[in-house]
């Protein structure tokens, strides 16, 4: 459930508010001082914040004023946000409209914290209150939560540590029975040691959702060895076979005697369809689903993979996956409204309305023109290019985008470049004992002729790997500098993103504004 739908009452209706005429912008900073001076007395500690807050709402009160006295168009009102240096508490600012402009409404209002990248330890109750008080006041919207400190973990062992797995041969022919066998009988389940897992602290996190993670608990060194297994979800080790318990470098063993009951194995399948495919639910719960041809589900997707060999997969409401649990490929194309932590690949294009925290590897073209038309947090690898209308948000974060050539050529470059630099290092480490032992000549012992031999016949392995790494390095230059037309187009650029167009590259760590990032007399040109 998103914040909007958690406390904004269905059939709410747009907020009253007065007309606010077209004011000069030296009141409305009277009114912003006011505001500031009245949230820095109720909440002290964040002083620093809500003054730096002030001066940022002033500026933007001059540009809209400014804007408002040269065109005649309406401007709308608008939220303005800001977040505490240490993101642990987020402030917001109603801009009253100009020149009759639109009021906002408290649904508009969250929708745009929401895509601000604020969504923890949301003021629900504060909120709709303060929205109420109208334009031009600062107050706090989320607060954040501190790390806490967890337990480490413990082991108790429940028998003695006994080194014989068998009766010891005894001198003579006869076994005196009055002496203490040291032998440990144990059964199949029979718990060896109970085990307490670390208890975790609480990790904290700041309102855009990033954790804090609290100092780390240290799990108990388990003597688990042979024929022992960790079981009761992690809390005993316990007897794999029927046998007898010994001890052997520092590790509980279990001598194998008899078995009572085999494993229990699960099993989870693939729903495999020939043909296309509908879905009229959601897809969830880690199922792994492929068909030949074109996939349409009417829900959502969580944790699933889904696989089209030979059509589309269209998703009607959003996925909303988990990195490493949730996987689309597509022979042709993906549709999805929301793109949120999710393994795309696509052979033709990616149609969205947001993507965050997702990897995408496309052929063609991925467009995100409609609705929020957002990127935030993704790696996006196209054959073509990247059209959207927003690339980041307040909150920060990195993208990474590379256009214009087969999605896996760029990842493929760097590979090769980072193992035919760790095969030059190893093989001009190899040259200097191999010409101490040259120069030694007549003088070289038997032992020193061995291992000059044993590095000679390395250095040629890594000679045939490294002509075999420039051989395939090469063809991806090849493709590289195959000239390309990709193109990243945006509206709006927040920091930071990471551009890949052939070899060159470039981070962009400015806000901008009507991007058009392109190769042009072999620089990349964001305009």
């Amino acid at each position: 459930m998103s914040i909007f739908d958690r406390f904004v009452p269905k059939g709410t209706g747009e907020q009253e508010k007065k007309s606010f005429p077209s004011t000069p912008y030296r009141k409305m900073f009277s009114a912003l001082d006011a505001t500031g001076k009245e949230a820095k007395a109720q909440y002290p500690d964040d002083g620093e914040t809500v003054e730096d807050f002030v001066w940022a709402l002033k500026e933007v009160c001059r540009t809209r004023y400014k804007k408002a006295l040269d065109r005649p168009d309406s401007i709308k009102a608008e939220a303005r946000f800001f977040l505490s240096k240490d993101r642990m508490s987020a402030y917001a600012c109603l801009i009253p409209p100009e020149n009759d402009g639109e009021e906002i409404t408290l649904e508009e209002f969250l929708g745009d914290m929401y895509y601000e990248g604020i969504s923890y330890g949301v003021l629900e109750d504060e909120i709709q209150r303060e929205f109420a008080l109208g334009y031009l006041h600062i107050f706090p919207v989320a607060r954040g939560k501190p790390p806490q400190a967890g337990e480490d973990g413990k082991v108790t062992e429940l028998f003695q540590r006994r080194k014989n797995m068998r009766l010891e041969v005894q001198d003579g022919s006869q076994v005196d029975f009055g002496q203490d066998v040291q032998l440990q009988p144990i059964r199949k389940g029979t718990a060896i040691c109970l085990i307490r897992p670390p208890r975790a602290g609480m990790n904290g996190m700041d309102v855009t959702g990033q954790e804090l993670p609290c100092p780390e608990a240290v799990s108990a060194f388990v003597p688990q060895g042979e024929h022992t297994a960790i079981e009761r979800g992690g809390q005993a080790l316990t007897a794999s076979v029927d046998g007898i318990l010994y001890i052997e470098n520092d590790r509980f063993c279990i001598h194998e005697q008899k078995i009572i009951d085999g494993d229990l194995d699960n099993f989870q399948g693939t729903l495999q369809i020939s043909g296309n495919l509908y879905i009229g639910g959601n897809v969830d719960g880690g199922v792994d689903v492929v068909a030949s041809g074109d996939v349409v589900i009417n829900g959502k997707i969580g944790q699933a993979r889904v696989t089209s060999t030979g059509g589309t997969i269209r998703v009607q409401k959003g996925i909303y996956g988990t990195r490493g649990k949730t996987a689309l490929s597509a022979a042709c194309q993906v549709q999805s409204p929301a793109l949120e932590g999710a393994e795309v690949e696509a052979g033709t294009s990616v149609i969205a309305e947001t993507i965050l925290n997702s990897t995408i590897h496309c052929g063609g073209t991925v467009y995100v023109m409609s609705g929020r038309g957002m990127i935030v947090d993704s790696l996006i690898r196209a054959g073509d290019s990247i059209l959207c209308l927003r690339i980041g948000n307040l909150a920060g974060g990195r993208s990474q985008f590379s256009v214009g050539y087969p999605p896996h050529i760029p990842e493929s470059w760097k590979r090769i470049k980072e193992e035919l630099a760790e095969v030059q290092s190893t093989f001009e480490k190899l040259w200097d004992p191999i010409v101490l032992l040259k120069r030694k000549g007549n003088r070289i012992s038997d032992e020193e002729k061995t291992l000059l031999e044993r590095l000679m016949e390395q250095r040629e392995l890594y000679i045939e790997r490294r002509e075999a790494l420039a051989a395939e390095l090469k063809i991806v230059n090849r493709a590289l500098d195959r000239k390309s037309r990709g193109r990243i187009r945006c509206e709006k650029l927040h920091p930071f993103l990471d551009v890949q167009i052939g070899r060159l590259t470039e981070e962009i760590t400015t806000i901008e504004e009507n991007c058009n990032i392109h190769v042009e007399e072999n620089r990349i040109l964001l305009k």
